[in-house]
């Protein structure tokens, strides 16, 4: 553009009182574009973007003023009637596609036409709003052609323009695709009740290949015009798309078209659909349907269950699930007797949301089974079944069961954690039979307490085999964990009464378990016992306490017994004390450790005391590793350690308090 033109269009600026009359709250001044659009006015496609960016951001600092913003406007309609480059015009066209106004109308009309500009000039008129744009459009669409013509009919289906139906109707009968399948996109666009007679028309006569498009906009009109509040208008097109003859895809659609809009005229219809033998379209059939209220939704899906290949009846059971009706439970204990697989593994797994208590016994009688998807998704169920009534149903089914049915109930009693199945999980540890007594045992630990440390204690006394008094050990352990320190005194009592080896040294280690001052006492006294292995029982309960407590006296046993195996596991009791989380400086930490390096004579134990020595760093540390790198058997250890501590390495992990 010439000089003159370029000084009408600023003219025309001053003239609305825009030229430096920048808003008081105006950051930026205009003289700040020039250099910006000088160096835009030579941008090729693939060079820096920095002039556009900083321009970009001139823009967004001036959204405050909209004087200045009146100005910018101006200042890039002139910019791109200039010489300026292809690239450098298509981003000042893109800038006023973002601050356009209608004064941007007459410059950009003329650029809409041309190829080179028409998609950033439309792309600026389209986001300008009011009706002078649409005007612009609808008079161009007819001087268009090619992909000008086809980027016109988009913008008047983006805008929504219901003036241009008429000639997009018009073009959707187009001898060309590609005009016909843009037209009927818009007039979708647009979705009222003048596009959807002009995309009903089309539908009618369309055939081959063009036949899915026409359905898909016929498709998206009825949805608009549905939000429009014209539902039966709507209604009638999504019935004439669920007609088989239409793909999957559009008959899916039009199927949650209805379900919304008229949920109850849905439901036959999509009872209708799950017979599909397309799977994709029995699914979303299911899924819609499933998503609708009512009972007699219920019994439409229970209805077309029998009629199912199994992978449809599993797509059910699952949607069933989802949709959470517990009165289709009785189609779960049908279904779980089905003789697919995978169809009662579905069954099995629904269970979990959809059964009670009177699941129970299907769902142990199927846990035992040993096909593992349906013991799987049983032992899930099990373990899931929702309610307050489940646990006490539980019991009952343990009380009345035997073999591997009881096993599998106590096994869900174990992993559901309750303790009000624990009687009845400690009382069958003593079954005859293998499987019940092996799961009893592990249940106990997870969900015994205070009310069954008696039978377990007596259980460890009593038992008959090692892993018996293991297992019943562990679980006492578990309960005295969960039950108050006086639980410990009838526990002491059993250990004391006990003339056996074997059951006061598991006594003694759950009670190690307790860390409490009762049990301390007893084994601070047992370290002075001349058999041998209650010392090396009262050594390691010591060493299984949750704090430093013990510490002297563990490193007592490392320094003077005369038993050196008692030595060495105290030594390893006294290092993993240490070891624990405490608020201790990191100094005294190292102390403590410095005490036990003259002890340490296998190269195990000095290990260990380097592995803990790192996560207190500080100056007496750093002496205790270096001592310990004049040690052949672990120098390279004691050196990676010194690393550590002068923060050459991975950076330690701080066990105690500050320095």
């Amino acid at each position: 553009m010439n000089k003159s033109a370029i000084g009408l269009v600023l003219s025309a600026a001053i003239t609305l009182g825009l030229s430096a009359q920048v808003s008081p709250k105006a950051v930026r001044t205009a003289d700040e574009m020039e250099p910006l659009l000088k160096s835009l006015a030579t941008y090729e496609f693939g060079q820096s973007r920095e002039a556009q960016a900083q321009f970009t951001q001139f823009v967004q600092d001036s959204l405050a003023s909209p004087a200045m913003l009146k100005l910018v406007e101006a200042r890039l309609l002139a910019f791109v009637q200039s010489n300026a480059t292809l690239g450098g015009k298509q981003f000042a066209l893109r800038e006023l596609g973002l601050i356009g106004t209608d004064a941007s109308i007459p410059v950009l009309t003329p650029m809409l036409l041309q190829p080179a500009t028409s998609d950033m000039a439309r792309f600026a008129l389209a986001r300008i709003p009011g009706p002078a744009v649409d005007q612009v459009l609808r008079d161009s669409l007819a001087k268009a052609s090619g992909n000008v013509k086809i980027g016109i009919i988009g913008s008047l289906g983006q805008r929504r323009d219901v003036k241009a139906v008429p000639a997009l109707t018009a073009l959707s009968s187009s001898d060309d695709p590609v005009t016909a399948e843009a037209a009927m996109a818009a007039l979708a666009e647009i979705g009222d009740r003048p596009s959807l007679n002009a995309l009903s028309a089309a539908h009618a006569k369309a055939s081959g290949a063009s036949a899915r498009r026409v359905s898909e906009a016929y498709l998206e009109c009825a949805d608009r015009v549905a939000a429009r509040g014209d539902k039966d208008s709507a209604v009638k097109v999504y019935k004439e798309l669920v007609a088989p003859k239409e793909p999957p895809r559009v008959r899916l659609g039009a199927l949650s078209g209805i379900a919304s809009a008229s949920p109850k005229e849905a439901i036959a219809l999509l009872a209708a659909e799950i017979q599909s033998k397309d799977a994709n379209l029995q699914f979303g059939a299911i899924k819609i349907l499933s998503g609708l209220p009512g009972s007699e939704v219920t019994a439409a899906l229970e209805r077309a269950f029998p009629t199912l290949a199994p992978s449809g009846k599993v797509r059910l059971l699952g949607a069933l699930v989802e949709r959470g009706d517990k009165s289709a439970q009785p189609l779960f204990a049908r279904a779980a007797r089905d003789p697919s697989p995978e169809v009662k593994a579905a069954a099995l797994g629904g269970f979990g949301v959809m059964g009670d208590a009177a699941s129970i016994p299907v769902l142990a009688e199927s846990a035992a089974s040993t096909q593992p998807a349906e013991q799987a998704a049983a032992r899930q169920s099990l373990k899931g079944l929702p309610g307050t009534t489940i646990d006490a149903a539980l019991v009952s089914a343990i009380s009345s069961s035997k073999g591997k049915v009881k096993a599998e109930l106590i096994l869900a009693a174990g992993e559901r954690g309750s303790p009000a199945v624990a009687d009845a999980v400690v009382k069958a540890i003593q079954d005859n039979d293998p499987d019940v007594h092996r799961e009893a045992l592990k249940a106990a630990r997870n969900v015994a307490g205070p009310a069954q440390v008696q039978a377990l204690t007596d259980l460890v006394v009593n038992a008959l085999s090692p892993a018996d008094r293991r297992g019943a050990g562990q679980a006492l352990a578990a309960a005295l964990d969960r039950s108050e320190p006086g639980r410990t005194g009838s526990v002491i009592a059993a250990y004391r009464s006990a003339t056996a080896l074997e059951p006061r040294l598991a006594l003694l280690e759950a009670l190690g378990r307790t860390s409490n001052a009762q049990a301390l006492a007893l084994l601070r006294g047992l370290l002075a016992d001349p058999s041998p292995e209650i010392v090396r029982g009262s050594i390691l309960g010591l060493s299984a306490w949750s704090d430093a407590t013990p510490l002297a006296d563990l490193m007592a046993i490392a320094k003077g017994n005369s038993n050196p195996a008692l030595q060495v596991l105290a030594l390893r009791g006294y290092l993993k004390l240490v070891g624990l989380p405490s608020e201790r400086p990191n100094a005294e930490s190292a102390r403590l450790l410095g005490d036990a390096v003259a002890l340490a004579k296998e190269v195990a134990e000095k290990r260990t005391l380097l592995s803990i020595l790192v996560n207190y760093p500080c100056p007496e540390s750093i002496r205790i590793a270096e001592s310990m790198a004049k040690d052949e058997t672990v120098a390279s250890e004691a050196k990676a350690a010194l690393d550590r501590l002068s923060g050459g390495g991975r950076g330690p992990r701080r066990r105690g308090g500050p320095q």
